[in-house]
């Protein structure tokens, strides 16, 4: 009875209501059989777009993957580069550079090809009207694959291709499912986690099954990479790629060449693939490093009095902004901006909540900013120094209708569970709505009143909480400074998740606690 109800609280969270959508939640179709309708993706501009690439083909045409450079942009790239070359196309990717002042699509980037050429975006190019102009006027033929919020129209182009159902990676991995590619469905997975969209529905598919493909991969980035964070690939999860790959393939993109992330999902090269894995691992601890510091200078500027988190400095980086605001929003549940100062320009990134649209209210400050782009909870403009006094005040006015009512964080936890109700016929209903991440989290669950029998702190400065509680051990990660506040055998409210723990070839449950409370 237990079983059966917290089963139907985590589908009635996750928007599950009906048989069909909680059947096809536990057995996922098969993404080589999901249909392009389905997915908000036009069957016809499918078909448009495989006839071009084939006349590209047969006419010895150069075709470049214009992508961008986070992790999907980077994943979409890749997945386009390796279909296109497996069929004998000729390919070169291309991936513009951060401090360029467009990101995506630009008529900067299509000014670096000949005439003639076909260009494919991925992950990018559905708000790029001039650059789609631009293209139209010097001859370059102009494929568009993106899922990023469109305007009212679509910019000219032989196809596009678009969905806001998928990551980037989602819509670039139906095109080369569609023009017979095979292999890429890892990346396809690495991407739609990495982006933060929904695991439900078709992102789920590609999640689930592209995990199988990736956790057996003969790709020597990815092994040097994970072996390096320490990560055992055979049991790789979503929460790993969103926490230790997923970065590693951002950083270089935010402080260095994307183009090394690229090369190193797609080298077959051991020795190369040690090098760059390398690479990417140190650039990501200055990335940290970076991050931190402008983290600790923003919090600072927070004023709890205003209804966004507005800050800024000529001494931000303008790759990481997007990861502050991140941080501010989840410590402050406020939408937060934070803009790096530049010479000519100026970078914002906004993390935004269910009741502020991010990229609406970007939109709504129409000639204050050069360019914009991405999705209600995240979005980011590029703009002139001189604006930034009026952009600010344009966002706080657009923020005035929020209530303290929409800064309350949602609940920590889905359903009371006391410990001794925690067994291995629950734990295993809930591997079922695994793989977790964006829109389908692992269960959280309270239990008050809990005895800490004991407990020390363990790790690197201390910084974790090692505990036995009654029947279970557990793990309390970033909370080792409680150590100090906390009495063995005091009562405490806890809310937690349940894990498997495996020690020389012994599986027990163990808690991984979110909060104490006492």
């Amino acid at each position: 009875m237990l079983i059966r109800k917290i089963k139907q609280v985590l589908l009635q969270n996750r928007g599950l209501n009906s048989k069909s959508s909680q059947q096809e939640f536990f057995n996922p179709t098969s993404p080589e059989k999901i249909d392009l309708k389905s997915v908000g993706i036009n069957p016809k501009s499918v078909m448009m777009a495989i006839k071009r690439i084939r006349e590209a083909k047969a006419n010895q045409e150069l075709v470049y993957i214009y992508g961008d450079y986070d992790a999907d942009g980077i994943c979409s790239t890749a997945i386009l580069w390796e279909t296109l070359h497996r069929l004998k196309v000729k390919v070169m990717p291309y991936i513009a550079p951060r401090h360029d002042p467009v990101r995506g699509l630009s008529v900067a980037g299509l000014k670096r090809f000949p005439p003639r050429s076909l260009v494919i975006t991925v992950d990018n190019g559905i708000t790029g009207f001039a650059a789609a102009e631009y293209a139209q006027k010097t001859g370059l033929d102009l494929i568009i694959t993106d899922h990023h919020q469109p305007k009212e129209s679509l910019p000219p182009a032989v196809a596009v291709l678009h969905s806001t159902q998928l990551a980037g990676a989602g819509v670039a991995w139906f095109l080369a499912r569609e023009l017979g590619g095979g292999g890429v469905l890892d990346l396809a997975a690495i991407g739609t986690v990495a982006d933060m969209v929904p695991l439900l529905g078709a992102n789920r598919s590609l999640v689930k099954f592209g995990l199988e493909q990736l956790r057996q991969t003969n790709r020597p980035g990815i092994k040097t990479l994970l072996a390096l964070a320490k990560i055992d690939i055979s049991g790789l999860t979503p929460h790993q790629i969103s926490f230790s790959l997923a970065p590693r393939l951002n950083a270089i993109g935010r402080l260095a060449d994307s183009l090394d992330a690229l090369r190193l999902l797609c080298t077959q090269d051991s020795s190369r693939a040690q090098t760059l894995a390398e690479t990417l691992t140190l650039i990501n601890q200055q990335r940290q490093d970076k991050t931190l510091s402008m983290w600790q200078h923003a919090r600072s500027q927070v004023d709890l009095s205003q209804k966004i988190i507005f800050a800024a400095s000529k001494s931000y980086h303008e790759g990481l902004v997007g990861l502050v605001a991140g941080r501010l929003a989840e410590e402050f549940h406020r939408p937060a901006f934070v803009v790096a100062i530049g010479p000519k320009h100026i970078k914002g990134s906004c993390r935004s909540l269910k009741a502020f649209n991010a990229i609406e209210a970007i939109r709504q400050l129409g000639d204050l900013v050069l360019e914009r782009g991405g999705h209600p909870l995240a979005a980011g403009f590029t703009a002139s120094p001189a604006n930034l006094p009026a952009i600010r005040a344009k966002l706080e006015q657009a923020a005035a209708r929020l209530t303290e009512a929409d800064f309350r964080p949602e609940a920590a936890y889905e359903a009371e569970l006391p410990l001794d109700q925690v067994k291995w016929d629950l734990f295993k209903q809930l591997a079922r709505f695994e793989p977790f991440g964006f829109g389908n989290p692992q269960p959280q669950f309270l239990a008050n009143k809990v005895k800490l029998i004991s407990f020390y702190p363990v790790g690197q400065a201390a910084k974790h909480l090692k505990l036995k509680l009654p029947g279970f051990d557990a793990i309390a990660f970033g909370q080792g400074q409680l150590a100090a506040k906390l009495t063995p055998g005091q009562p405490a409210d806890i809310i937690y998740s349940i894990e498997q723990n495996t020690w020389n070839s012994h599986k027990s449950l163990e808690l991984k606690i979110k909060e104490i409370k006492f």
